[in-house]
This record gives C-alpha cells, structure tokens and sequence, in this order.
C-alpha cells in the first residue's frame, strides 16, 4: 500500500487536540492575569510598608527582605518614580535604582525578566527626560530597546503596561521637538489604554495640542480627561485644572478660569513643582485682569518657590508683567525687571530658542526700546516656542 499521501497524528493533530491546546492556552494566560492582578495589590501594600521607613535605608531594606524582590514591585517603583521625575528627579532617580537591583533577584522566565528590564530602562530614560538630558535619555530607550524582542517572544504574552511605555516615549519625543510622532504614540498609548490610564493620556494629548497651538481643541481634550479623572488622585485633578487654566489664560479668557478647589490647593504644598506652576498661574491671571500690583506679588512668591521645571512659566510671567509696565509708560521698572528675568536663562527648563527669546527680550529693554506691542510679540513667541508639560 502506497503511503505516500498518509500522515500520521502526531504530525496533523485532531481538531479535538488543537481544541485542548487552545484552552490550555487560554486557561494559563487567564491564570497570569489573575496572578498578576493580585501580585500588584500586593506591591501597593509593601509600597507603603517601605513608605513608613528611612528613606536612607530603603536600599538595605529592599535587598535585605525577599518579601520585596518581585517584578510586580520593580513595577510599582517604576511607577511612582514617574510620579516623583518632574518634582522631584533625584527622588525618582532612587527608586529606579531600586528596581535595577532587585532584578537579579526576582523569579520568572527569561521573557518575563526581559518585560521588566525593558520597563525599568523606559523609566530610567523618563528619570533624564525630567532633568532635561534628552541624551541620557534616548540613551536609556535604546537600553529599554535591547530588552524588547526577549520580553515579547515567549509563547504568554507578558502584561507589561504597554500604555504608560507609550506615555514615557511620547513625552520623549515631544521634548525633542518630535510632535508629530509624539502624537503617533499616544494614539498607540489610547489603543492600549484601561482606565487607569485613559486620563492622564487625554491629559498628555491636551498637553501636545497646546504646543502646536491648537488651543480649543485642547480644551476638549481636558473634558475628557476630566471625566475620565473624576474622583481620582488630587495630583492628576490637580494637573489637569492647572493646564485648563493655562490655556485659558493663553486664549485670554481669564474670566473663565474657575478659582481652584481647596483641597487641591492643599495638594500642591506636597508638589514643589505643581505649587511653582500654581503661583505661576496666579500671577498670568492677575496680569491678564490688569492688576498689576497683584501680579507683582505673585512674582515674588513665584520667584521664591522656583522650581527648575517651572522656569518657562516664570519667565512668562515675567513677560505678562512687562507688558503691563509697557502699556503704563514705566520703562524704568520694566528694564529692572528684564534684568531679573535673564537670570532664567541658564535654567535647565529652558530650551535654545525660549532661552535666545529671553536675551532678545532683556537686550532691547536695555536699550529702552520696548513698546507695548512689541513685548506682546514676546508673549506670543514665548507661548509657541515653551508650552509644554
């Protein structure tokens, strides 16, 4: 008999087989998902167990503890540091050190170790994005890239949150100037999106749509992220009705900035940077209203709490108050306050172009040749070349 044609079962399984492999493979992905879920309730629970301790010591703690040494908490350092980078970068800094050293000591396959490599460089590149040391930082995602194809080859998908690796890419990619893929990422981001996520990406898009001076639909943007906010953390209410109110005062509508709640007044005492902005704020809205004296005041409380990430608000501030000055003829207090504002220009806030703006803007005060429309000029510039973040 020719057999030629035959095949044997173990090279053409049944239908029924295949079946059973499918389920064994749903069944051992839904198995993930749930262990999963339960170990990152538990790296939230040893969060604020090390929270209570010595910050100086967390380092020993962590390594000391194999309670700590899981990827679900290398993942929750991440986390926060992304939290802590604009406010505080050294602070971020430590934790993703943190979880670079647990590495070698939590448990997995080769590709789950890959997943998590790749998430904690991705954090550490957002660590140097923060300080403004892009190299750095397209150094680290190139560090991240190289854990990639590991993470993604085993035959489960790994549940690496690929979103918030979006976010951090995107926000990369908007700082060097990169608009146009920084959108591409965040469609990619809201592609893959829950909704933990889902408002600080409108937030990030709102953020984008801001800088390339598309002001109303920005706005649109932050009712979504609202809603998708309400009742949340007060940090991210807090972003999100700051740059709501920004972009009113760019759009010069400073009667329809609502006065902030107080409870998020009381979260921006706990975030250097989000208080530098507030008072940043505060003061655009009184200049906007004509009231200079205020606006002056705010200056000043404003210049105290200045935060290097803050800088490009300050200097717009600076701005505002000038075209003020300008309009009542008081050159005098205009040049004094040029001179105050060039002491931004070396801020690491600051970008070539807004930080050549600045030279220009105290140059031709130095040689009083200010006029009203000319510092608004100077506003406008500053808006087109610095709104971000």
């Amino acid at each position: 008999m020719d057999k030629r044609g035959s095949s044997s079962g173990k090279d053409n399984p049944s239908p029924h087989a295949a079946t059973n492999a499918a389920d064994a493979w749903i069944a051992e992905r839904d198995r993930r998902i749930a262990e999963t879920a339960r170990e990152r309730a538990h790296a939230v629970t040893l969060w604020r167990r090390l929270q209570k301790t010595d910050r100086a010591t967390w380092k020993e703690t962590v390594a000391g503890d194999a309670e700590y040494h899981r990827m679900a908490f290398c993942e929750k350092l991440c986390d926060e540091s992304v939290e802590l980078a604009e406010d505080d970068a050294d602070a971020a800094q430590v934790l993703v050190e943190l979880a670079l050293d647990l590495v070698p000591e939590v448990s997995g396959d080769r590709h789950q170790i890959g997943a998590i490599q790749e998430y904690i460089w991705k954090h550490v590149a957002n660590v140097f994005r923060a300080r403004g040391d892009l190299r750095k930082a397209q150094g680290a995602f190139e560090k991240a890239a190289e854990y990639f194809l590991q993470g993604i080859s085993g035959s489960q998908p790994t549940l690496i949150q690929r979103d918030r690796l979006a976010l951090l890419d995107s926000a990369l990619h908007r700082d060097r100037g990169d608009l146009v893929e920084a959108g591409r990422l965040l469609d990619h981001a809201t592609s893959l999106s829950d909704k933990g996520t889902a408002a600080m990406i409108f937030l990030e898009r709102a953020r984008l749509q801001r800088q390339l001076t598309h002001p109303d639909k920005a706005l649109d943007t932050l009712s979504l992220a609202n809603r998708r906010a309400e009742g949340g953390e007060p940090l991210l209410l807090l972003r999100l009705a700051i740059e709501e109110a920004d972009i009113l005062c760019d759009l010069r509508r400073f009667a329809d900035v609502k006065k902030l709640p107080a409870a998020l007044r009381k979260a921006a005492e706990s975030h250097p940077l989000e208080r530098a902005r507030l008072l940043c704020l505060e003061g655009r809205i009184l200049a906007g209203r004509g009231d200079l004296d205020g606006a002056v005041a705010a200056l000043e409380k404003a210049r105290k709490a200045q935060h290097p990430r803050a800088a490009a608000g300050l200097a717009l501030l600076y701005l505002e108050i000038a075209s003020l000055y300008a309009g009542k003829g008081r050159m005098a207090e205009l040049k004094s306050l040029a001179e105050e504002a060039l002491e931004l220009v070396a801020s690491p806030g600051l970008g070539r172009e807004p930080a050549a703006t600045l030279k220009m803007f105290g140059r031709l005060a130095a040689q009083d040749k200010m006029t009203p429309e000319r510092v608004q000029s100077f506003v406008s510039d500053w808006l087109r070349f610095t709104i971000r973040r």
